[in-house]
């Protein structure tokens, strides 16, 4: 799985910050829709990042339970075998064959 690189959207936010400053601060305006059509594409970047940052934070609770899940249902299924192991030799010992 490819994740998105947080770094790189670091760099582009810190980017469109400071355009927004010299923007602001410039005598020559950007075309309006330019400027619009920038924002509106971080304000959706800015959203998916962030929903990506909730995905692995879910999936990484996730794969903790399933870790836990896993240990507890390998430790169930060795001390049943044993078990059944034990009562088996336990039987051939009392019934030869």
């Amino acid at each position: 799985m490819q994740g998105i690189d947080s770094r790189e959207y670091r760099i582009l936010a810190a980017a469109f910050d400071k355009l927004e400053s010299v923007s602001n601060n410039a005598t020559s305006k950007l075309e309006e829709s330019d400027y619009s059509n920038t924002k509106k594409n971080m304000e959706e970047l800015d959203a998916l990042y962030f929903r990506f940052q909730s995905l692995c934070s879910e999936l990484g609770k996730c794969i903790q339970e399933y870790e836990v899940k896993k240990k507890t249902l390998r430790s169930l299924i060795n001390k049943s075998n044993r078990k059944l192991v034990s009562e088996l030799h336990k039987n051939k010992a009392v019934n030869p064959l």
